[in-house]
């Protein structure tokens, strides 16, 4: 996956690159680069970033699946 699909996959889900950024424990700056492709990531970093992202995306349908269940307004999420 390369930084465009980062991007891509990160704006779909709605999850913040800030939040992103802490949950993969890299910078804002470089984040940025990786999407815009100015850098290329290790595969390591590469797995950190797909990793954070896919657990972020979990956590965000799990609180969707519960605000539903207690009638939470699903778009303040």
């Amino acid at each position: 996956m390369g930084g465009s699909q980062i991007r891509k996959k990160r704006t779909t889900a709605g999850i913040a690159g800030g939040l992103l950024c802490k949950r993969a424990k890299i910078d804002r700056g470089r984040l940025s680069h990786i999407e815009r492709g100015y850098v290329q990531p290790s595969d390591v970093e590469l797995a950190r970033i797909n990793l954070a992202l896919d657990e972020l995306i979990q956590a965000k349908n799990e609180l969707a699946e519960t605000a539903v269940r207690v009638g939470w307004p699903v778009s303040a999420l």
